[in-house]
């Protein structure tokens, strides 16, 4: 049987030409230890995320279920290229396209939202969950995270409780990088990002 498979949409981290800061490897390594199968594409531009996008969800890949989406990001906001796309704009792109996918936002502040925002993006996106963080976290803390979250919710089956797991499992990283999740009828604490939000 085939490892579950994971889309991987990564911009900039920095503005040289000659960075080579990605989070590849470090998937790459999960790929090679036969957790995951991985498909990184560099997107430097909305259009770009776009064409990937809609390559992804129109059945290109299938049993892809997970999207990583590594870009820079604000409350509520992915930063690509020299624009931002709102979570409310990204679900207009992926028009419902989503069900039983995973999206991951591995970008600062993103689910720094209400819970009734990351609920309702998860309804009309149609995704099993949403994923991210709340505050300005550091690169290599959250590759490092990612590398055992990824992992675990590829594998688990309720949501919910994979976040609890979480949380119980690495309590000083899910609280230091304000990792939360959401699905179309729950959001884990408002309180991390409400803290996040006040900074």
């Amino acid at each position: 049987m085939k490892p579950p498979g994971v889309l991987c949409l990564e911009g900039d981290w920095e503005n040289s030409l000659e960075s080579r800061l990605s989070i590849e490897s470090a998937l790459r390594l999960l790929e090679r230890a036969g957790r995951i199968r991985l498909v990184h594409r560099d997107v430097g531009t909305y259009a770009e995320l776009e064409h990937y996008v809609d390559r992804w969800l129109n059945g290109e890949l299938k049993g892809y279920d997970f999207a990583y989406l590594g870009f820079h990001g604000t409350a509520n906001t992915l930063s690509v290229g020299d624009g931002d796309v709102s979570l409310a704009e990204f679900a207009d792109l992926v028009d419902g396209r989503c069900a039983g996918k995973i999206l991951y936002f591995a970008s600062c502040r993103v689910l720094a939202s209400s819970d009734q925002t990351l609920m309702a993006f998860c309804k009309q996106t149609g995704a099993r969950a949403v994923a991210g963080y709340t505050r300005d976290v550091d690169w290599v803390e959250a590759a490092a995270f990612e590398l055992l979250m990824v992992s675990d919710l590829m594998g688990s089956a309720n949501m919910r409780s994979a976040y609890y797991r979480l949380r119980k499992d690495h309590p000083e990283l899910t609280k230091k990088l304000g990792f939360r999740m959401a699905h179309s009828l729950w959001a884990s604490e408002r309180s991390i990002a409400t803290a996040a939000l006040e900074k």
